[in-house]
């Protein structure tokens, strides 16, 4: 028995000279990694740090733990001193923020020029189009178009018209020459006449000087184009016969054409006429064709939604075509001053635009910004919030901003800037009053539980107690200083009646908000609870808020393993105690 005695003596005192020095070296050791004696989390808690997650910096605990959203270990947060903990502007290493890709750009002070994109479709301008009628009958003795698109010149025999009313209209103009020319006097004005009958039936002044000096009117008198164009309508073929208003032909000059560039409904307010524009045709790859637009239409399609802006394109070599698509480039300077930054540089949420502003020395502000109309080259405009000549960050800005939202979450967690403003004073309500309000408080504190409670049925809430008894409270509180809290409970306890559970979770936050502001008006009877729980998750998009009768965390807002996710913001005593 002598040796186990001496071995036990010996476990014994090794582990004794163990613990002293591990207790010797400890000290330095925690001293050198900056923890007090003790445990990490322990020293974070006696300083009051908190604590957050990595990933998911939105998730604020003051107390260590694991994130409820990746399950990874909670860090603390390394608390600011100075004036940096009491501006939005946050700091980072240099070395970070190079790492992060960060790039800034300069907030620039110019004109707001937009360039409007539209496709455009060439037509054959109106002012081009000439009509070749005629204003005496007859029948169409030659043809000189043999189809329509017909290439003819100014002056070039169209038909020949066998009429004889025009025939008898030239012998009238030659006798009248011969009695001008025998006549001592040289008296013209019968001549004139016969000229002016002529010239009414279509013939033009050198036509009808040439048939005057004839012997005898010819058969068949040739009529002649007015322009240079192509023939776009022949109605008429040789031996035809015609009347007097018919058309012969139609022949459009293609010198000249308009491109209707269809413009959307949102881009119309920006295109003016006078405005610079420029036409691409994938037909002619190496020509750009500029212009400016000339017309707009005043009414929009109400099919297409788009409006018509007319440009005229000189066409002297008939390269284009009518009917041609051409993308089209309407310039339109907005004002001739504003300020502007890159689009990339403002973080859109939805609700409100926010850019970094880049403060140098690795401190970046976030800073609230309204935007104007957007410009060309990706600048858009700024309206407030940004001066030019500042810098703004163009690229990593969700690092930052994700960064700046952990800075302002912490703010708000620790009772910083943007804490809950407290509720006002209650309202004094009479007994019917107070018994609906009890009525719906405990139909609400129902919905909770059913909320609250581990959830694989999908079946909707029931929630026509709550709905019931908002009626009634809101048929009490008419007129009254009640009125409009009452009447809000029961617009939003309406709104539940939705045969889906996830839908029926959305619209809870807004019943939780309705019943919150009541019970803070009025709080309910100590029957229908001793103490009300204000409770907040701040991973639930707000607003995230509900009441409980009790602190056991049961979020309403989630079916499954996101139950315990929450905190108690304050408590909210029954009627007749003092908040």
């Amino acid at each position: 028995m002598a040796k186990p005695s001496l071995a036990f003596a010996a476990l014994v005192i090794g582990v004794a000279l163990g613990t002293t020095a591990a207790t010797y070296w400890h000290a330095p050791i925690a001293k050198l990694v900056g923890l007090k004696s003790g445990s990490a989390s322990g020293g974070a808690q006696e300083a009051g740090g908190t604590w957050t997650c990595g990933m998911h910096p939105q998730v604020i605990q003051n107390t260590p733990g694991d994130c409820p959203i990746c399950r990874m270990k909670l860090t603390p947060v390394r608390a600011e001193s100075g004036a940096a903990s009491d501006t939005k502007a946050i700091t980072i290493d240099p070395t970070v923020v190079q790492n992060m890709g960060v790039r800034t750009s300069v907030v620039l002070d110019g004109p707001l020029v937009r360039t409007i994109r539209a496709v455009g479709v060439l037509e054959e301008a109106q002012t081009s189009i000439r009509d070749i009628n005629l204003r005496v009958s007859g029948w169409i003795q030659k043809l000189y178009i043999t189809s329509e698109g017909a290439l003819v010149e100014a002056g070039a025999p169209l038909f020949d018209l066998f009429s004889p009313e025009l025939r008898t209209a030239v012998d009238e103009l030659i006798a009248a020459r011969r009695a001008r020319d025998e006549s001592r006097e040289g008296r013209s004005g019968l001549f004139d006449a016969a000229a002016r009958r002529l010239q009414l039936l279509g013939l033009d002044s050198s036509q009808i000087e040439a048939l005057s000096k004839l012997d005898r009117a010819p058969d068949t008198i040739t009529f002649t184009s007015p322009i240079a164009g192509s023939v776009i309508e022949k109605p008429i073929v040789e031996g035809s016969a015609v009347s007097a208003g018919d058309r012969a032909l139609r022949i459009v000059d293609h010198g000249l054409l308009w491109l209707d560039a269809r413009v959307f409904e949102q881009d119309l307010p920006f295109v003016r006429e006078r405005a610079k524009a420029s036409a691409f045709f994938e037909a002619r790859p190496r020509n750009t064709y500029e212009g400016v637009i000339t017309f707009i239409h005043p009414h929009v399609d109400p099919v297409t939604r788009a409006g018509l802006a007319r440009m005229e394109i000189r066409n002297p070599g008939l390269a284009l075509k009518p009917g041609m698509y051409a993308t089209v480039r309407i310039e339109s300077q907005l004002a001739e001053r504003a300020v502007l930054v890159p689009r990339e540089a403002v973080i859109d949420t939805g609700e409100s635009q926010v850019a970094m502003v880049a403060l140098g020395g690795g401190r970046f502000e976030p800073r609230r910004v309204k935007l104007g109309l957007g410009a060309d080259e990706g600048l858009v405009q700024v309206v407030s919030g940004l001066a030019a000549g500042e810098i703004v960050v163009t690229s990593g800005q969700f690092l930052l901003d994700s960064e700046s939202r952990a800075r302002e979450a912490i703010q708000k967690f620790t009772g910083g800037s943007g804490e809950r403003p407290p509720p006002g004073p209650r309202l004094q309500i009479t007994p019917a009053q107070q018994q609906k309000l009890d009525l719906v408080v405990a139909a609400y504190l129902a919905i909770v539980e059913a909320l609250g409670a581990e959830q694989t049925d999908p079946t909707p809430i029931n929630c026509d107690n709550l709905v019931q008894a908002a009626k009634e409270l809101l048929a009490v509180s008419r007129g009254t200083n009640l009125d409009r809290i009452a009447s809000n409970v029961a617009r939003t306890s309406e709104a539940m009646r939705i045969r889906n559970i996830d839908r029926q979770r959305e619209a809870f936050k807004h019943v939780s908000q309705a019943v919150i502001a009541l019970v803070d008006a009025s709080p309910p009877s100590p029957d229908v609870a001793k103490v009300l729980y204000l409770m907040h998750c701040p991973m639930t998009p707000a607003p995230g808020d509900w009441l409980q009768d009790n602190d056991d965390m049961a979020n309403p807002y989630y079916a499954d393993d996101m139950k315990a996710c929450g905190e108690t913001v304050r408590t909210i005593p029954p009627q007749g105690e003092k908040p």
